[in-house]
């Protein structure tokens, strides 16, 4: 009974201390009006990618992110070093500087507000929008 019951309380500690502490903002989601799609992964890096864009070549550049989840702000950070190597593997589909106009749209702070599998994004400087749906 001791053991079920220590059993029990370890369990629901891990989710309580899961549901604080994950990242909302982690997943795949997919642009709402473009065929951008942004994989945030847990260790600080999302990564875009157009799979219709760029003549058909499913580029993808790899971003820096951190999030603030007292303030829900989302800032994304573009690393020259990834917008480079994307440019070379995408075979002269794309040029260094066409990929680094299209990643530093995106780069900048966000408010970022999540309901149910819809992730919106508001540029903190000029209040546009970019809508995302969970994949």
């Amino acid at each position: 009974m001791a053991v079920t019951t220590v059993l029990i309380i370890i369990i629901a500690a891990f989710f309580v201390i899961k549901l604080f502490t994950a990242n909302p903002v982690e997943g795949k989601w997919s642009h709402e009006d473009s065929s951008l799609v942004i994989t945030i992964r847990g260790n600080g890096a999302a990564v875009l990618e157009w799979p219709e864009e760029f003549e058909g070549e499913g580029v993808s550049v790899e971003m820096k992110y951190s999030i603030d989840k007292d303030t829900k702000t989302f800032t994304l950070r573009a690393d020259d070093e990834a917008i480079q190597k994307a440019a070379d593997e995408s075979d002269g589909a794309v040029t260094a500087e066409g990929l680094n106009s299209a990643v530093n749209t995106l780069e900048g702070t966000y408010d970022y507000s999540i309901e149910k599998s819809t992730l919106t994004l508001t540029d903190r400087e000029y209040g546009d929008q970019m809508i995302f749906d969970k994949k």
